[in-house]
């Protein structure tokens, strides 16, 4: 009996460290979900093979070429007793030079498509921890308006059985019954931009319904909405580490190695190139009779013969070279503008969050059920119930405020950093849990 009794436990146990390892990968199978089914990073992950494959083609060898000269045909067009026939092959000889800066151009593709679909794919984890702070946070505060709403519920039931023997007056009815009208109005809210930010996840995984995926979002939601119980917020990371980390920042130093390698490339196209071409000639000698000969040549470009054109050319490459560094420098500046910005945030709502005291707050929670009590025995007024409640109320949903809104400080620190990527804005809207 022992044995089947530990046998029990240790199932029990088993399973409930199984759950609870499951609840906890829930956000992280919710992002790989995201990025397996999102159609924004299937058509990134086809532009790199698209650039893998124009890499593949760049800098190979230009194809020989054929040419056929015919001379002294004879009337009626009889090519066959023309005077002399002639077939030469040619081929350019070592345009080393251009086939590397084509190939630097092709790399440099490749680097810029592999760096976006990594942006576009943080980008859409960023927007997954966006919805599930939202969402989590208005679903924390609506069980902590039901709370109140079920506190305020215990009240009426007791000041209409004092109402019933006189020993209340109508006007305190009245004013429970507008605060609670109040809460039941803020819980609505809190719990309509949960039920959004819910639908609009599991669209973002998957535009079918399918339970495996709602059952998903359902637990990751649940995990997000229990954090806004714990403690502090972390420290910001080093915004120059983050900064040289900007995915933004590198897009533009590739604009500028790319432009850098096209200049390149202008350059090499302009360089001389000797072809050579080998060929057979068919001609007729002073007796008529037909004779076959070998022919050789060389042939190249007179590049000097268009000096303004090719001028011209450089120009516009080392103008493009010009404007990607100035890019460059526009986007450091801004993306260190957007950080700092962030960072002020997030340092604010840090504060905010400080400001309270922990311990103040989960002794007031401990103290609700002993006011409802002093309440019912008649020795607490119920101005002095609803105040209470409210203060606590107010004080633990502008917690859960800040501490969302020091997420969404974090998640534009991310943003910054990452760049402009153009992924669907599937926010939640800006109100969290109503307003007080």
């Amino acid at each position: 009996m022992v044995v089947f009794r530990r046998a029990i436990f240790a199932t029990v146990l088993f399973t409930g460290v199984a759950a609870a390892q499951a609840a906890d990968s829930a956000p992280a199978a919710l992002r790989q979900s995201v990025r397996e089914f999102s159609p924004l990073l299937a058509a990134h992950r086809a532009r790199v093979d698209v650039a893998l494959a124009r890499r593949g083609a760049a800098g190979l060898t230009p194809p020989a070429s054929a040419s056929v000269e015919v001379e002294e045909v004879p009337g009626g067009a009889n090519v066959i007793d023309a005077g002399s026939m002639r077939l030469d092959v040619s081929r350019e000889l070592w345009p080393s030079a251009r086939r590397r800066a084509e190939r630097s151009v092709a790399d440099r593709d490749i680097e810029r498509a592999r760096l976006e679909a990594e942006t576009v794919e943080r980008a859409l984890d960023a927007l997954v921890t966006q919805l599930l702070v939202k969402t989590g946070a208005s679903a924390a505060i609506a069980a902590r308006l039901s709370s109140e709403d079920s506190l305020l519920g215990g009240a009426e039931e007791a000041l209409r059985a004092r109402f019933a023997v006189a020993d209340a007056r109508y006007v305190d009815i009245l004013r429970l019954r507008t605060e609670r009208l109040r809460v039941e109005t803020e819980l609505s809210l809190s719990r309509a931009d949960a039920r959004i930010g819910r639908r609009q996840l599991i669209r973002l995984v998957s535009p079918s319904d399918s339970l495996r995926l709602v059952s998903l979002v359902d637990a990751a939601v649940t995990i997000e909405a229990r954090k806004f119980l714990r403690g502090t917020l972390p420290a910001l990371p080093n915004l120059d580490s983050l900064l040289s980390a900007s995915g933004a920042i590198r897009l533009a130093q590739l604009g500028v190695e790319r432009a850098q390698a096209l200049r390149a490339l202008t350059i090499a196209e302009q360089r001389p190139v000797l072809a050579a071409s080998l060929g057979v000639q068919r001609f007729a000698d002073e007796q008529g009779d037909a004779n076959l000969g070998l022919t050789a040549g060389f042939s190249m470009p007179l590049s000097f013969m268009a000096r303004r054109g090719n001028a011209a050319r450089r120009l516009v490459a080392e103008r493009e070279v010009s404007l990607a560094q100035a890019e460059r420098v526009a986007t450091e500046t801004r993306v260190s503008s957007a950080l700092a910005v962030a960072a002020d945030r997030y340092e604010t709502a840090r504060a905010q969050i400080a400001a309270f005291d922990a311990a103040l707050l989960r002794g007031a929670r401990e103290e609700r059920e002993t006011a409802l009590a002093a309440y019912r025995a008649n020795t607490m007024s119920l101005v002095e119930l609803l105040d209470f409640e409210r203060a606590l109320a107010q004080a633990e949903v502008s917690r859960m405020r800040s501490q969302a809104e020091a997420a969404d400080a974090m998640l534009d620190l991310l943003s910054s950093v990452l760049g402009v990527i153009d992924v669907p804005n599937a926010g939640v809207p800006e109100r969290i849990g109503g307003e007080r």
